[in-house]
Protein backbone atom coordinates (compact mmCIF):
# COMPACT_ATOMS: atom_id res chain seq x y z
CA UNK A 1 0.00 0.00 0.00
CA UNK A 2 1.20 3.52 -0.76
CA UNK A 3 -0.19 7.01 -0.32
CA UNK A 4 -0.37 9.20 -3.40
CA UNK A 5 -0.73 12.95 -2.98
CA UNK A 6 -2.31 14.82 -5.88
CA UNK A 7 -2.23 18.58 -5.33
CA UNK A 8 -3.93 19.27 -8.67
CA UNK A 9 -6.74 16.68 -8.99
CA UNK A 10 -9.01 16.66 -12.03
CA UNK A 11 -12.78 16.65 -11.68
CA UNK A 12 -12.67 12.93 -12.50
CA UNK A 13 -10.17 12.31 -9.68
CA UNK A 14 -12.51 13.97 -7.20
CA UNK A 15 -15.60 12.23 -8.60
CA UNK A 16 -13.95 8.82 -8.31
CA UNK A 17 -13.60 9.27 -4.54
CA UNK A 18 -17.03 10.88 -4.23
CA UNK A 19 -18.69 7.96 -6.04
CA UNK A 20 -17.10 5.49 -3.63
CA UNK A 21 -18.42 7.47 -0.67
CA UNK A 22 -21.87 7.69 -2.27
CA UNK A 23 -21.87 3.92 -2.82
CA UNK A 24 -21.07 3.39 0.85
CA UNK A 25 -23.63 5.96 2.04
CA UNK A 26 -26.38 4.52 -0.14
CA UNK A 27 -26.39 1.32 1.92
CA UNK A 28 -27.41 3.41 4.95
CA UNK A 29 -29.74 5.94 3.35
CA UNK A 30 -33.43 5.17 3.31
CA UNK A 31 -33.72 6.55 -0.23
CA UNK A 32 -32.41 5.23 -3.52
CA UNK A 33 -31.80 8.35 -5.55
CA UNK A 34 -31.51 12.10 -5.69
CA UNK A 35 -33.40 14.19 -8.16
CA UNK A 36 -31.59 17.28 -9.48
CA UNK A 37 -33.27 20.15 -11.28
CA UNK A 38 -32.57 23.69 -12.39
CA UNK A 39 -34.78 26.61 -13.32
CA UNK A 40 -33.30 29.21 -15.65
CA UNK A 41 -34.42 32.69 -16.65
CA UNK A 42 -33.43 33.68 -20.18
CA UNK A 43 -33.90 37.13 -21.72
CA UNK A 44 -35.05 37.94 -25.27
CA UNK A 45 -31.45 37.66 -26.54
CA UNK A 46 -31.20 34.12 -25.10
CA UNK A 47 -28.83 35.33 -22.36
CA UNK A 48 -28.97 33.73 -18.92
CA UNK A 49 -30.09 36.32 -16.37
CA UNK A 50 -30.88 34.04 -13.45
CA UNK A 51 -31.09 30.49 -12.26
CA UNK A 52 -31.42 28.10 -9.36
CA UNK A 53 -29.96 24.60 -9.00
CA UNK A 54 -31.50 22.15 -6.55
CA UNK A 55 -31.48 18.54 -5.44
CA UNK A 56 -34.32 16.64 -3.84
CA UNK A 57 -33.00 14.18 -1.27
CA UNK A 58 -35.77 12.30 0.49
CA UNK A 59 -38.00 14.96 2.05
CA UNK A 60 -35.39 17.70 1.68
CA UNK A 61 -35.10 20.34 -1.02
CA UNK A 62 -31.42 21.26 -1.11
CA UNK A 63 -30.76 24.56 -2.86
CA UNK A 64 -27.22 24.41 -4.22
CA UNK A 65 -27.20 27.95 -5.55
CA UNK A 66 -29.39 30.78 -6.78
CA UNK A 67 -27.98 33.52 -8.99
CA UNK A 68 -29.46 36.60 -10.65
CA UNK A 69 -27.48 38.89 -12.95
CA UNK A 70 -26.57 42.04 -11.04
CA UNK A 71 -28.51 44.51 -13.22
CA UNK A 72 -31.62 42.32 -12.95
CA UNK A 73 -31.75 42.14 -9.15
CA UNK A 74 -34.59 43.70 -7.13
CA UNK A 75 -37.08 42.83 -9.88
CA UNK A 76 -38.57 39.71 -8.28
CA UNK A 77 -36.58 37.20 -10.31
CA UNK A 78 -34.85 35.65 -7.30
CA UNK A 79 -38.13 35.43 -5.38
CA UNK A 80 -39.83 33.74 -8.33
CA UNK A 81 -36.97 31.25 -8.74
CA UNK A 82 -36.97 30.44 -5.02
CA UNK A 83 -40.75 30.02 -4.80
CA UNK A 84 -40.86 27.91 -7.97
CA UNK A 85 -38.13 25.61 -6.60
CA UNK A 86 -40.00 25.29 -3.30
CA UNK A 87 -43.19 24.37 -5.17
CA UNK A 88 -41.34 21.64 -7.05
CA UNK A 89 -40.02 20.44 -3.70
CA UNK A 90 -43.52 20.35 -2.21
CA UNK A 91 -44.87 18.45 -5.22
CA UNK A 92 -42.12 15.90 -4.57
CA UNK A 93 -43.09 15.56 -0.88
CA UNK A 94 -40.30 17.72 0.53
CA UNK A 95 -41.06 19.00 4.02
CA UNK A 96 -37.94 21.15 4.47
CA UNK A 97 -35.56 23.23 2.38
CA UNK A 98 -31.85 23.73 3.08
CA UNK A 99 -29.23 26.12 1.70
CA UNK A 100 -26.02 27.92 2.51
CA UNK A 101 -25.19 31.55 1.87
CA UNK A 102 -22.36 33.90 2.78
CA UNK A 103 -22.48 37.17 4.72
CA UNK A 104 -21.85 39.11 1.48
CA UNK A 105 -24.51 37.21 -0.45
CA UNK A 106 -28.22 36.84 0.21
CA UNK A 107 -28.80 36.20 3.92
CA UNK A 108 -31.39 39.03 4.24
CA UNK A 109 -33.18 37.75 1.12
CA UNK A 110 -33.56 34.23 2.53
CA UNK A 111 -34.56 35.50 6.00
CA UNK A 112 -37.27 37.59 4.32
CA UNK A 113 -38.75 34.44 2.77
CA UNK A 114 -38.84 32.34 5.92
CA UNK A 115 -35.42 30.70 6.10
CA UNK A 116 -33.89 30.40 9.57
CA UNK A 117 -30.19 30.25 10.40
CA UNK A 118 -29.34 26.90 11.99
CA UNK A 119 -25.55 27.27 12.06
CA UNK A 120 -22.95 29.96 11.37
CA UNK A 121 -19.45 29.02 10.23
CA UNK A 122 -17.38 32.01 11.34
CA UNK A 123 -14.00 32.91 9.87
CA UNK A 124 -14.77 31.15 6.58
CA UNK A 125 -12.62 30.93 4.61
CA UNK A 126 -10.68 33.59 6.54
CA UNK A 127 -12.81 36.56 7.60
CA UNK A 128 -16.34 35.91 6.30
CA UNK A 129 -19.29 33.94 7.61
CA UNK A 130 -21.19 31.07 5.99
CA UNK A 131 -24.81 30.58 7.03
CA UNK A 132 -26.58 27.21 6.99
CA UNK A 133 -30.31 27.86 6.66
CA UNK A 134 -33.51 25.82 6.71
CA UNK A 135 -37.16 26.44 6.01
CA UNK A 136 -40.23 24.33 6.66
CA UNK A 137 -42.23 23.67 3.50
CA UNK A 138 -45.35 22.41 5.28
Amino acid sequence: MKYKINLFPTEEDVLRIRRRLQDYNSSYFEIDDEHKFIISVIDDCNELIGGIACTIVGQWLEIAFLWVKEDQRKKGIGKKLLFEAEEIGKKNKCTKAFLTTMNFQAKPFYLKYGYKIVYVQRGYPLINEKYFMEKSLV
